[in-house]
């Protein structure tokens, strides 16, 4: 499956886990009829309610993908950068991951926490892990309120595709672990 949004064409991933896929996130703010309204020719991809200068803005997310850059969305305060992050990975069927960056955020939110199951102390990897690990979008809502404390964390994910586990393992960027194989 395609989608072509301005002549930039992604293809629609076939999703391993599709509850981490965004659906119909526009009900939020419309009233779309459910899918189970629709034949699957005329199912709402791109519907009537999607803005045109939101589908511009998604129209320029798709070229990131496709050149396999990241997203950074500025804007003002609201969940309209939200919104479009959302919406264009329900539109791509991509897998989300998602964290919400507050003032209290610590680096055991960005990596991993320590829990107990069944008696045993475990690690439980978090969303910016789990999406390094599976190949997932992140959305880092409300980046502009970490703390200094996590920004090196956050700097070291995001421009090398690196970061020193709890557990011991090391996440490192594909380039890198090309060089290191």
């Amino acid at each position: 499956d395609w989608v072509d949004i301005g002549g930039v064409r992604m293809s629609v991933s076939q999703a391993a886990n599709p509850y981490l896929v965004p659906k119909l996130y526009d009900t939020l703010h419309h009233q779309i009829p459910p899918l189970s309204t629709f034949s699957p020719s005329e199912s709402p991809i791109v519907t009537e309610f999607d803005s045109q200068e939101s589908l511009e803005h998604i129209r320029w997310i798709a070229q990131k993908f496709v050149v396999g850059q990241d997203v950074y969305l500025l804007g003002p305060p609201g969940p309209e950068r939200r919104r479009l992050a959302l919406r264009a990975a329900e539109l791509f069927g991509k897998e989300v991951e998602y964290i919400a960056i507050c003032r209290d955020t610590t680096e055991s939110d960005l990596k991993q926490r320590r829990e107990l199951k069944s008696g045993h102390s475990v690690f439980v990897d978090q969303s910016p892990v789990l999406a390094a690990l599976h190949g997932r979008v992140l959305v880092l809502d409300g980046i502009e309120k970490a703390e200094r404390g996590i920004l090196p964390l956050l700097n070291n994910l995001l421009e090398n595709r690196e970061m020193n586990l709890e557990d011991g393992r090391s996440l490192v960027g594909p380039g890198k672990w090309e060089m290191l194989r």
